[in-house]
């Protein structure tokens, strides 16, 4: 069965390990940046729960629900610290983290098990917890990726305004 899984979900991954190294160093970012960013993990988050799942209430319902938890509680977990002032406006100095990579890679094993359990007509896929768990998965580490980039967004108006 193994032997069966394609390989582009590895250059895939691949990409993920490489952007998510690349992001643990301080680099300096347009503020819109990271929102370009939870703008695209939101979208394929999404994707992953429709793609996988189909338009089921439960694992919406499931995604909406980690999104929020994400947007609510998660603020002084997944938003960003140690911002700076970068030398040009609209523009931020974000220390590095591993935390993108952690939720990347959040990302991907949700949406690759999914593929996986669909792929391999697995009954754990017809269990009744296993949409909504896979969707609150990929509902929270996308909306990770929105608190850190409105934490980014709030820090370049404040700068801004300061100026």
């Amino acid at each position: 069965m193994p032997s069966q899984v394609p390989m582009w979900p590895f250059a895939i991954l691949a990409l993920l390990v490489a952007l998510g190294v690349w992001q643990r160093r301080t680099r300096e970012l347009n503020a819109a940046a990271p929102a370009a960013i939870a703008a695209a993990f939101l979208a394929y988050s999404i994707y992953g729960v429709v793609s996988s799942f189909g338009v089921g209430l439960p694992s919406l319902v499931a995604w909406v629900v980690g999104l929020v938890l994400a947007l609510t509680v998660g603020r002084p977990v997944f938003a960003p610290r140690g911002l700076m002032p970068a030398a040009q406006p609209n523009r931020v100095l974000v220390p590095g983290s591993w935390l993108p990579l952690v939720l990347m890679l959040c990302i991907f094993a949700a949406k690759f098990l999914a593929g996986f359990v669909a792929g391999a007509r697995l009954e754990r896929g017809h269990s009744a917890w296993f949409a909504p768990a896979v969707g609150l998965v990929l509902g929270a580490s996308s909306g990770a990726f929105v608190v850190r980039a409105i934490a980014v967004l709030r820090f370049a108006r404040r700068e801004q305004s300061d100026a």
